[in-house]
């Protein structure tokens, strides 16, 4: 499954592009016996999990780059959830959807009000190619500059 993202002024949304997902499954990581990732490596996205840690690379997203939450890093997944299976409801819907879903998990993913003036949430929605084998909403969290962070904000 490849990934490419939106901007707008708050919220990135990203949609999937259909594809080989072999890719997408795999774990180059070490993760410890909590799951977290010890021993930074290739996580294809739908490997990630919440509390996940990583460096953004190109708008379209395959796998990423997955590091400990206490080294450096761009992104973290702070929400997984799953979309209805039903027929494709249009790409408009599936933004909206992972949009609004996103922003309705933050606050009890990480504890945290969302403040758009500091952070910005992407969702990586499935695309139209993708719908019949993914129906997955990865949400993630960014400083709002891109800037490298350091910990977690997922609890």
């Amino acid at each position: 499954m490849r990934f490419f993202s939106f901007l707008s002024i708050v919220l990135l949304l990203g949609t999937g592009c259909g594809g080989n997902s072999e890719p997408s499954l795999a774990d180059g990581s070490i993760r410890n016996e909590f799951g977290d990732i010890e021993t930074a490596g290739q996580v294809g996205v739908l490997r990630l999990v919440p509390g996940d840690c990583f460096q953004l690379g190109d708008d379209e997203i395959e796998f990423v780059d997955a590091v400990p939450c206490e080294d450096e890093h761009i992104a973290e997944v702070f929400a997984v959830f799953d979309l209805a299976d039903s027929d494709w409801p249009g790409a408009v819907a599936v933004s909206q959807i992972a949009k609004s879903g996103c922003l309705d998990r933050f606050r009890t993913a990480t504890g945290h009000n969302f403040d758009p003036v500091h952070m910005a949430i992407t969702g990586y929605a499935p695309s139209e190619r993708s719908w019949v084998d993914d129906k997955r909403v990865l949400c993630v969290v960014t400083a709002h500059d891109l800037s490298l962070v350091r910990g977690r904000v997922t609890r």
